[in-house]
């Protein structure tokens, strides 16, 4: 009965630490996080059958950017929606705070401003009517109200985003024709409405992206280049593959991005000659730190390439207790990695005896030695966290496993319960 009690515990124990060492270990693989704003484009509409338009979809082009090296956070965008309900609905405090929290924020919105508007909707239900000057003129007035209107509302989308948000780039999408080609009439009013100097992608998205040092996603140009229709039939949004080229518009814009040299500082705590562990401090430019570890030895960039080869750094620091080499290993949110090693030499394992001779003399000072290696990928991935500047750095994330926390905890449930059942076979011997 004791064996049979002991065995299922154990499992459970097993079982339960193995569920949380795995969920800890994945804490410290987050990828970089992005949070997309717009409307039914960016929502996905119309893309599933099976989920009605309930929620945004997988297939949309923000869950695609960055070929699976990103993870939104958060899709703040819906059906029919404007540049004024966009700017409402990211005044929510749960949206200001995913927008706080983004490293890449999307914005596709606009496209309704223009289709909701009863002017436009007259002219497109009888696009025979811009052959009288009189609609011409009526059509060239609506866009004229409604780009300036738009402009004003996305300047402050972008500005409410850096308010909160100062660093993360912003990708604003212009607007795509949404009428197919085999429509010429719908497709004509189209490209009169978006295209030249007098146009809404000029004279709004261009300037406006100008303005506020966003990045300009040209989905005009990338739809129209297609040879297949991207629109889907009947509809005004993307197909699954109009979908995929949107993304590979922000991932080519992300790629590009400038990758700032990255630097490590390394410094031992104790240079004196000890028995006790020596502890490493480490402190780095970067301003948000996705990957930070150590292995000993002289180590190379190649060498922290898979997934769980180095030990974690908890508090910016680690301690050693052996005399070597050690290398610090760190990626950035923008994919720069870096290594750096130091050399520890100060650790005395055994007091030589003092009739020893040679004790003093050789006995060498402790020395350290450093060097770096850097470069910029294209790779981003594993756990964002926000740094905090110091005086000589920034102070790195507690990215350690607790799984030796809970397998010990695990531990004290076997033997609380084993005493448990101990005490509860006495009291029925008793009786």
């Amino acid at each position: 009965m004791y064996f049979k009690r002991f065995s299922v515990l154990f499992a459970i124990i097993l079982a339960f630490s193995t569920f949380i060492s795995s969920f800890a270990f994945a804490e410290s693989n987050v990828k970089p996080n992005l949070v997309a704003l717009g409307d039914s484009i960016t929502y996905g509409w119309n893309l599933d059958d099976t989920n009605g338009n309930t929620t945004p979809s997988s297939k949309a082009f923000p869950y695609l950017i960055g070929n699976g090296n990103y993870v939104v956070g958060k899709n703040i965008s819906g059906g029919g929606w404007t540049s004024a309900r966009l700017l409402t609905e990211i005044s929510k405090p749960e949206n200001i705070l995913a927008i706080k929290n983004a490293d890449v924020i999307t914005l596709d919105i606009g496209s309704n401003d223009f289709l909701q508007d009863a002017r436009i909707q007259a002219i497109l239900n009888n696009p025979a009517q811009l052959g009288d000057p009189a609609n011409q003129a009526i059509l060239t007035g609506a866009v004229n109200d409604i780009s300036t209107k738009l402009a004003q509302n996305l300047i402050t989308i972008i500005t409410s985003i850096r308010t909160v948000n100062t660093s993360s780039p912003v990708i604003l999408y212009n607007i795509y024709n949404p009428f197919p080609k085999t429509n010429p009439a719908l497709y004509g009013i189209g490209e009169q409405l978006l295209t030249g100097v007098s146009g809404v992608n000029t004279l709004v998205y261009q300037q406006v992206a100008g303005g506020t040092n966003s990045f300009l996603a040209d989905a005009y140009s990338a739809f129209k280049t297609l040879q297949t229709d991207p629109i889907i039939p009947g509809d005004i949004h993307p197909t699954v593959v109009g979908q995929q080229v949107l993304a590979g518009i922000a991932t080519a814009i992300l790629s590009a991005l400038p990758k700032g040299e990255l630097t490590i500082n390394l410094a031992s705590t104790s240079t004196d000659s000890t028995k006790d562990p020596v502890t490493i401090t480490v402190s780095t430019n970067v301003e948000k730190v996705y990957a930070i570890q150590w292995l000993k030895g002289e180590k190379t960039i190649e060498d922290f390439a898979a997934v769980g080869t180095g030990t974690d750094i908890s508090q910016n620091q680690f301690q050693v207790t052996e005399n070597g080499t050690y290398t610090v290993y760190i990626r950035d949110s923008k994919g720069a990695k870096a290594v750096k090693s130091i050399t520890v030499s100060n650790i005395q394992k055994d007091t030589p005896p003092a009739n020893n001779p040679g004790n003093s003399s050789n006995n060498p000072a402790p020395t350290q030695t450093t060097t770096t290696t850097t470069t910029p990928t294209t790779t981003t991935q594993p756990a964002a966290a926000t740094l905090t500047r110091t005086a000589t750095g920034h102070t790195l994330p507690n990215t350690a496993s607790p799984m030796y926390n809970y397998l010990a905890i695990g531990l004290a449930f076997i033997f609380a319960g084993l005493f448990a059942m101990k005490l509860q076979n006495r009291k029925r011997e008793n009786n």
